[in-house]
This record gives C-alpha cells, structure tokens and sequence, in this order.
C-alpha cells in the first residue's frame, strides 16, 4: 500500500514584471492537469485591472486562478494572510488531483509561502509612531536616506516610496543597534510545508526593457488613466497602498496635476524596469531556482513531470501527458 506523501507538492513560476509569466504557466498549468495560484501582492485587488496586468477575463475562464481579482482596494492584505489563503488552497487543489501552480513576481510572498515569515524583534509603540510622523513630515524618501546609512543592504531592497517597510527597518535598527537584515541572514526557516519545484523566467535585460516600455504604452492607451480616475470617483483614498503601487500613483499624480501624461509615461517606465531590476536581484539570490526562458519553459516539462512523480500523492498528481513528453 502506497504510504502518502505528507508534504503537497506545487510548481512556482516567478520572475520580473512583463517577462511573460502568464501565458506561459497557463500552458504549463495545462499540461500538468494544474490550477493557478496568484502571488502578486497587487493582483489580488478588484478593480484595479490594466495597471497590474492581471489576467484577463478569458484567461481566467481558461484556467482557473485563485487569489487574483477578490479583494477591495481599502482591504487589508499582506504576505501573512497570503500564505495562510494560498496553503489553504495548495492542501485543497491537491487532494482534489490538481497540481497548484504557484505564478508570481511577489517574491516576499513566495518566499514567506516556502520557508515561512521572519518575526523580527519587537519594538516600542512610542519609537514607531514617532518614526511613522518623521515619514509623514519629512516623506518616506529622506527614511529611506537614513536607512540606506545603517542598512544599505535593506535599502537597497526598500522602494523608497514603502514607508511601511522602510519605518519598520528603521525601527528594528534604533531598537537594537543591529540592521534588520542581519537578523533576517541569521534567520533560519522551518521544513517547508509543501515540495516546490521553481522555476525563474528571465529574458535579456535590453529586451526585458524594450518589453516593459511597450506595455506600460499599451496600459495608457488601454484606458489606465480612466481605470484611475473611476477609483478616485468611487471615494478610495488616493494615499491606499494599492493605490501607491507602480501606474496607479503615476497616474494620481498626472490626474491631480503633478505630471503631464509625458512625464507620468516617462517615469512609468523608468520605475517599472527598476521595479523589475529590484525582482530579478530578489529571485537571483535563491539557489533553489531553475532559470529558462518564457520560450524554452516547455524543455523543462519532463523536469517538472519526474518532480511531480516523485512527489505524487494518492489523489494521482501526474502529469497527465507524460506519457507523450
């Protein structure tokens, strides 16, 4: 008798913004009898549409997605409830034979997902609420200064508009003495609940740009401005940390006056392939992932069925056409 695994196993595909992780885990996810489990921390949003490059409507009919397109924009969500939605779903998908794909270029939410979340040393309410003023007096820019002074390795990770993250750094560092990311390199993760075989898309870095500039160009004229303005016509508070994230806050500040439409493409794309240079210094540091190319990810079909038979679990999580690979 077949004694079951006790670990489900999934398939995570990340990688930068625009380097086409969509079209192809769906072939993938096709191919090995899966579904697809979002992990951009953005996507999970209703309403906001062509600035997250969600899937579209016959995307999602044509291969199930689950944690994309649920939520309202003043919900709370982080990587926490993340992880405990998308276990959720793993441990369903695979007891119902399904192979759970996890698709993505939240790389804190993937990595929280595997290994866990990291508890950083507490700090005191009086210490955070007064670095939380100094962000709203001073902006999250001169706190990123700061940061990038006694943690460079933490700033570097930190956009310099995440004032959450950058008041937290700071705070673990003005508790302690010790940068924050020195407790998260000693920080060492439990047994990961679940067998993951990843794989990381990457392209060239001239023609992941060339890419990035053409979609942020295809997002305006698709109506990103209108989609913007809707939200802000619905009453959501233009300071909501979705509304903060890549497009959105560009077209904010062009709708309010701040940017011509010029200069809001402009820096659009600027800030789009640095975001995407950001995720590829994120994924490059994790040993565990197997890189191809949206085009060659078929080659890695008889990885991912060897994987998947070595892992199965009762419910008969193979692919269903190894037979022809």
């Amino acid at each position: 008798m077949q004694t079951p695994f006790p670990r489900p196993a999934i398939v995570v595909i990340c990688g930068p913004t625009g380097v086409g992780k969509t079209r192809a885990a769906i072939a993938a996810a096709e191919r090995f009898n899966g579904e697809i489990i979002g992990a951009d921390s953005v996507q999970v949003y209703r309403r906001l549409d062509i600035g997250t490059a969600k899937p579209t409507r016959a995307e999602r009919e044509a291969m199930p997605h689950h944690l994309v397109d649920f939520l309202e924009p003043d919900a709370p969500f982080d990587a926490r409830r993340y992880t405990q939605m998308a276990g959720a779903l793993i441990r369903r998908l695979s007891a119902a034979g399904k192979v759970p794909f996890v698709v993505g270029g939240s790389g804190l939410y993937i990595k929280a997902l595997l290994h866990g979340l990291f508890e950083p040393p507490d700090a005191s309410r009086t210490l955070r609420r007064r670095l939380q003023q100094e962000a709203v007096e001073h902006g999250g820019q001169a706190l990123h200064r700061r940061l990038a002074a006694c943690d460079p390795e933490s700033a570097a990770r930190i956009h310099p508009n995440d004032s959450v993250r950058i008041v937290r750094a700071l705070e673990i560092y003005e508790a302690t003495g010790c940068p924050i990311s020195d407790f998260q390199a000693r920080h060492r993760f439990a047994e990961s609940p679940f067998r993951a075989f990843t794989i990381g898309l990457h392209l060239e870095r001239s023609l992941l740009y060339e890419r990035i500039n053409r979609r942020v160009e295809a997002m305006l004229a698709e109506g990103l401005p209108t989609e913007v303005a809707g939200l802000l016509k619905m009453g959501f508070d233009p300071g909501l940390k979705p509304l903060q994230s890549l497009g959105y806050r560009h077209m904010i500040a062009h709708l309010n006056g701040s940017l011509s439409m010029a200069e809001a493409l402009r820096t659009l794309q600027r800030d789009t392939r640095r975001y995407a240079k950001r995720q590829m210094t994120w994924f490059a540091a994790d040993p565990t992932i197997t890189w191809t190319t949206p085009a060659e990810l078929p080659r890695l079909y008889p990885q991912i069925a060897a994987f998947l038979a070595e892992a199965a679990q009762p419910t008969g999580i193979i692919d269903k056409a190894s037979t022809d690979i």
